[in-house]
């Protein structure tokens, strides 16, 4: 629960402090001097939505800290540790700081803390009924939330496996969308690859081809003058001795030196040398003839080949230079066109999988809508019996629950209507059309009583919930707080003498000038004060004071009575 709130920079509050225990607070004053600003105090230490207004004139920053017991409540402990938060002696002290740029700094156990994980914690802490909360009756796109909030453990697992197979659900229809899109838009890059391939494929490129291709049209060009040379030097070589070619001049020098050989090695030397040489010529006279049979003049050839190297020449323009970088292309133009190829059979799988995934969002969305018409007959029930206990004995509630199979969403296939007739034989009608504000304040209350059974939120903070009640239904308003406030804290801004008197802690909320500065103040207020107080919220102390007190201390003498016959109980832990 809260244990204490520091205030400071918030609009007319310059500074304050509340501290606060177990059991009712209420909150009073005078019109406008600052009672609903300790309540938004406690909604932007929560971490609602704030303007820079809220800054008080003349500082730079706002800042609200909040000094939390939470020994006990396991949930949060466990929400704490996953954070890698821990609360020092079983105390949690959660605090905001705006800045005058609108930047809030949270902090919990004085760390700071993202925003998403900072909520998460404080609403576990706090349940906070705003001035205009009980507006939100009328709207009936807010009906189903409240339904669901009185379904007990079974039926808030079914709103999490809908609303996660839900995601799942969207998720599985969004890759299946999203890629039929990609695969229209592809057919023309699927047709241009598949261009590419069948070009490259036809044209049966292979590596080092176009050196080859060069070298031999160059020899081909040039036959003529090769086949001319080659013969030459063959009789060069090897012809008839009238040619005087070398190969029987070299064998006649080998002879005459072999005669020598006897007389000197040097003779002997030089034989050897010429015997090497006629081998050596033998085999270029060899090699020679051999090249020669190789050589003809083919004009066909010739045109074949030049056709060749403009073609490579051609593609080498489209795909780059050489024929390695074209057959690279090649295999990668495959690859793409291999994954579009598959795209038929991945859109089979994605069509299948979310179809799967709606058949499962389909089956658990109708557990959850049947589990919400057993709560919303349930409901109906106990809600009409606190309706009785707040004065209005005669109301006849209504939940009306209609489900759309087509109409998928995160919370279901359902839409609720509460209806209301607040008189005996009249036909239920929409809350907006009906209900009163005091009306709607009740129904509001018997709805926070009933997921006050449901929660374990230790503290509920209400901003006029008796708005549009007095008499004996304020009278019933008190006694329901104070039954709410025996099992977990409850702090309350009303303008009620009735509800006032039931609290066992009072606040006054007051406002002062000083200095050309207006600034706003609270402070618990003693039995002495707590008369004056109230008296006064009877009417005009001056010229009623005898009257107004007396009333004032039966009030709290009664209120004591009921407080006494039903006392606090151990507050709700997680």
């Amino acid at each position: 629960m809260l244990q204490s709130l520091l205030i400071r920079n918030i609009a007319l509050f310059e500074q304050a402090e509340l501290t606060f225990g177990n059991g009712l607070h209420v909150l009073t004053g005078e019109t406008g001097a600052g009672k609903s600003l300790v309540v938004d105090a406690v909604g932007f230490l929560c971490g609602a939505k704030a303007d820079r207004d809220i800054i008080r004139t003349g500082s730079d920053k706002a800042y609200v800290e909040g000094c939390f017991l939470i020994s006990g409540h396991r949930a949060l402990e466990q929400a704490l540790a996953q954070q890698e938060l821990e609360a020092e002696d079983g105390v949690l002290i959660l605090s905001r700081e705006m800045t005058a740029s609108g930047r809030s700094v949270y902090r919990a156990c004085g760390v700071s803390v993202a925003l998403p994980a900072y909520r998460s914690i404080t609403r576990m802490l706090v349940d906070l009924h705003g001035q205009h909360e009980h507006q939100s009756l009328l709207e009936e796109s807010r009906h189903l939330a409240y339904l669901d909030l009185l379904g007990g453990e079974a039926h808030h697992a079914l709103m999490e496996e809908t609303r996660a197979l839900h995601a799942a659900m969207a998720d599985a229809q969004r890759e299946l969308k999203e890629t039929r899109e990609r695969q229209a838009a592809s057919r023309e890059r699927l047709d241009t690859l598949i261009r590419q391939r069948d070009e490259l494929s036809k044209a049966r490129l292979q590596s080092g081809e176009e050196e080859e291709l060069q070298q031999e049209k160059a020899m081909l060009r040039n036959a003529d003058r090769i086949i001319s040379a080659l013969d030459g030097a063959s009789d060069a070589l090897q012809g008839s001795v009238s040619a005087g070619s070398a190969a029987p001049a070299l064998l006649r020098a080998q002879k005459h030196l072999d005669s020598l050989a006897s007389l000197d090695e040097r003779f002997s030397a030089l034989a050897s040398r010429a015997e090497t040489l006629a081998i050596d010529l033998d085999e270029l006279g060899n090699d020679v003839r051999r090249l020669r049979g190789g050589i003809r003049a083919d004009a066909g050839r010739l045109e074949e080949v030049e056709a060749r190297l403009d073609l490579i020449r051609k593609l080498e323009r489209s795909y780059g230079p050489g024929i390695d970088t074209m057959l690279r292309r090649l295999e990668d133009v495959r690859a793409e066109i291999a994954q579009y190829e598959g795209a038929d059979e991945r859109l089979e799988q994605l069509a299948a999988r979310a179809q799967e995934a709606q058949g499962r969002y389909d089956k658990a969305a109708r557990s959850l809508s049947a589990s919400r018409r057993e709560v919303a007959q349930s409901f109906t029930g106990r809600i009409e019996a606190l309706l009785r206990e707040l004065n209005m004995a005669r109301t006849a509630f209504f939940v009306d629950t209609d489900s759309d199979a087509e109409a998928r969403k995160e919370s279901g296939i359902d839409r609720v209507r509460m209806l209301i007739a607040p008189n005996a034989g009249e036909e239920p009608k929409p809350l907006a059309k009906i209900a009163s504000g005091g009306e709607l304040s009740r129904l509001m209350l018997a709805m926070k009583a009933l997921t006050n059974e449901r929660n374990d939120v230790p503290t509920m903070v209400f901003d006029e919930i008796d708005t549009g009640v007095s008499g004996k239904t304020a009278l019933v308003i008190a006694a329901k707080l104070w039954d709410i406030a025996r099992y977990r804290q409850v702090i309350c801004v009303t303008h009620l003498h009735q509800l006032a008197s039931m609290a066992n802690v009072h606040y006054q909320v007051s406002k002062s000038e000083s200095g050309g500065r207006t600034r706003a103040s609270a402070r618990i207020l003693d039995a002495r004060e707590r008369v004056a107080e109230i008296a006064g919220m009877l009417g005009d102390v001056d010229t009623q004071s005898e009257t107004s007190l007396r009333h004032a201390k039966t009030l709290l003498k009664d209120a004591a009575a009921l407080r006494e016959r039903f006392p606090l109980m151990e507050p709700a832990q997680g």
